[in-house]
C-alpha cells in the first residue's frame, strides 16, 4: 500500500515563505495590520504552493471560539420541523460554521441536549420546539454565560432571545373566511393537542373567522384532533360531525396527516371531496400537493433561515436588542376546498 503523504504544516509554510510560524498563524486568523503587503502575499502563495489546510480546532482556540453552531430540534420523526435544518446548514455552511445536530422529544431531552452542545464547546445553539408550555430556565442560563440562544415557535415569548414564531391566528382566520367566501356556512375544525399555543391560536383564529364572516360560532363543530393521538380518534370525530343534524360542509384538520386521514374517512362514508365536504389541513407538509391538500403553510424553512441570522448577528455583536419575529402562515390553495357551494 503506498504511503500517504504527509499533510503540510504550519511551520512548513513559515519555512518556505521566510517568515516566523507566528506571522503565518496572524495571517489564517486575519490579524495582518501590521504586516506588510509583500509578507502576507508571499504567505498566502506558500500556503497555495503546500495546499496547507488550517486546523479548524486550532483556529478556534487562537479565536476563542469552535466554529460550530447547534441545533436541538423536537419531534425529528416527523418531517415538518426538518425543513429548517438545509436553510439552517447552508447558512451556517457559508458563514464558515459547522452544525451539530441533536434530537430532543421532551424538556428533559433538551436540558440534556443543551448540556451536550455546551460540553462541543458550541458559539450559539438553536431550538426548534413544539408550542407546548416548557422551562427556559436551563436556555436563559446559558445565555447568561454568553452562549446566545435562538428560538424557533417556542411558547413563551421572552424578551432575552431572539425568537421567531408563525402567526397561527390569522393564518386560520384566513383559511375561515376562504371557505365562507366559497359559500360554506358549516365549518368544523379538529383542534389540536389543548396544551399547545398553537392550538389556543388556532382556535382563536377559527372564532375570528367566523365573526368576519358573520357566522355563528357552534361548539358542535369543534372536535378533538389531537395528532399526537390515533387515527380511530380523528375517525371518531369525522363520524360525530357527520352524525349532527346540520353537519359540516367544509373541516379544517389540525395538521396535514390528520387531514389525510379525514379524506379517507370521508370517503369510507361515501362522501366526495370537496363535493361534498371540502378539507383543510395545516402544515403544507411535503406530501400534501400529492393529495392537492388544501393547507395553512407553516413558514418553517423560512423560520430556520431567519433564526440562523439573528443567532450569526448576535454572536458578532451580543450586545444587540434581542428580536422577536411572527411569520405569516399563507394559504396554499388546492383541489380539496373546491369551488363555490350551492345552498
Amino acid at each position: 500500500m503506498a504511503k500517504r503523504p504527509n499533510r503540510a504544516t504550519i511551520s512548513d509554510v513559515a519555512q518556505a515563505a521566510g517568515v516566523s510560524i507566528s506571522s503565518v498563524s496572524n495571517a489564517i486568523n486575519g490579524k495582518t495590520a501590521a504586516m506588510t503587503e509583500e509578507t502576507l502575499q508571499r504567505i498566502q502563495a506558500a500556503m497555495r504552493e503546500l495546499d496547507y489546510r488550517p486546523s479548524s480546532v486550532a483556529r478556534g482556540l487562537a479565536m476563542q471560539r469552535t466554529a460550530t453552531l447547534g441545533l436541538v430540534v423536537t419531534e425529528i420523526e416527523t418531517p415538518l420541523f426538518l425543513q429548517a435544518v438545509t436553510p439552517i446548514e447552508r447558512e451556517a455552511r457559508q458563514a464558515g460554521y459547522s452544525l451539530l445536530l441533536v434530537n430532543a422529544r421532551n424538556e428533559e431531552d433538551e436540558r440534556e441536549a443543551v448540556n451536550l452542545l455546551l460540553e462541543k464547546q458550541v458559539d450559539g445553539m438553536m431550538v426548534i420546539s413544539t408550542s407546548d408550555p416548557r422551562q427556559n430556565d436551563h436556555l436563559h442560563k446559558v445565555q447568561a454565560e454568553g452562549t446566545p440562544v435562538a428560538l424557533i415557535n417556542r411558547a413563551d415569548v421572552s424578551p432575552e432571545f431572539d425568537q421567531i414564531n408563525w402567526d397561527n391566528m390569522t393564518g386560520v382566520k384566513d383559511l375561515v373566511r376562504h371557505f365562507a367566501g366559497l359559500g360554506h356556512r358549516r365549518i368544523a375544525i379538529l383542534v389540536g393537542p389543548v396544551n399547545r399555543r398553537s392550538t389556543q391560536e388556532r382556535l382563536q383564529g377559527y372564532r375570528a373567522g367566523l365573526e368576519a364572516s358573520l357566522l355563528p360560532f357552534d361548539e358542535d363543530l369543534v372536535r378533538p384532533g389531537d395528532y399526537t393521538a390515533t387515527p380511530e380518534d380523528w375517525k371518531n370525530s369525522i363520524e360525530e360531525l357527520l352524525a349532527l343534524a346540520s353537519p359540516p360542509t367544509a373541516i379544517i384538520a389540525s395538521d396535514d396527516i390528520v387531514a389525510a386521514v379525514v379524506i379517507r374517512a370521508l370517503q369510507e362514508m361515501g362522501k366526495s371531496i370537496p363535493g361534498d365536504v371540502a378539507v383543510a389541513g395545516i402544515d403544507d407538509q411535503p406530501f400534501s400537493q400529492y393529495l392537492g391538500l388544501t393547507t395553512m403553510q407553516l413558514p418553517v424553512a423560512e423560520a430556520g433561515r431567519q433564526a440562523i441570522n439573528l443567532l450569526l448577528e448576535r454572536i458578532h455583536h451580543p450586545e444587540k436588542q434581542a428580536k422577536h419575529i411572527l411569520l405569516p402562515c399563507p394559504l396554499v390553495i388546492r383541489d380539496t376546498c373546491g369551488g363555490n357551494k350551492a345552498g
